[in-house]
């Protein structure tokens, strides 16, 4: 029974190890095949429509052609979304820079305001690309509907920082598994702990709905 136990556990690590190695590649081959500029968006919000699946319990999914199949599908669409957040990335950074090199009391107000923005805008990213492949928004609600679910729920906030920063610790000391499948792993991690937010919130909302209906 042990052993059945054992050759199990291998197994599974195995296949988790394969699967997160091929999305690995896939997502590198469609990064490049878009020119990296054009492909990094639509790669990424592939990659995570398949992680959102397998949060869900989707396993036995055609991977490829799944991939695929977003990756034409969000081509255009993710490429405005992912230019939206660049643009709002370097302002933020302009700003920061520029704030920094004037002195005065003044300067100082703006540097430290423009210090939180960009914390916030790093707090939008850990959500922002969950809430793009689990809702169907415009744009910049996408945006908003990130920041609204970062700030309502901080216990899985901290929970998505710690895990982050727990990967690049490992990452950072062994290196080599980083092209094997560093970039899907954190993409996996950040999807399956926002999917339990998204179920939570459901769930809240539901039984809103029912004690509504019921009244």
């Amino acid at each position: 029974m042990q052993m059945n136990r054992l050759l199990t556990g291998i197994y599974n690590v195995c296949r988790w190890i394969t699967h997160f190695f091929y999305l690995n590649v896939l997502w590198v081959g469609f990064t490049l095949l878009g020119g990296i500029l054009l492909g990094i968006m639509p790669s990424t919000i592939a990659l995570y429509s398949i992680a959102r699946k397998t949060a869900m319990g989707e396993e036995d999914i055609p991977i490829t052609k799944t991939f695929w199949h977003v990756y034409r599908k969000e081509f255009l669409r993710s490429n405005r979304f992912g230019a939206m957040l660049l643009i709002l990335a370097l302002l933020i950074t302009f700003n920061l820079f520029f704030f920094r090199s004037f002195e005065g009391s003044g300067s100082l107000i703006m540097s430290f305001l423009m210090l939180l923005i960009a914390v916030v805008f790093i707090i939008l990213l850990f959500y922002v690309f969950p809430v793009y492949v689990h809702y169907k928004l415009s744009l910049f609600e996408y945006l908003k509907q990130a920041l609204i679910i970062a700030f309502l729920h901080p216990a899985n906030l901290i929970a998505m920082i710690i895990t982050c920063v727990t990967a690049y610790y490992f990452f950072i000391y062994l290196p080599g598994f980083i092209p094997l499948f560093g970039i899907t792993f954190l993409c996996h991690l950040n999807m399956w702990l926002a999917y339990q937010c998204f179920q939570s919130i459901e769930r809240m909302t539901e039984k809103t709905h029912t004690g509504r209906v019921a009244l």
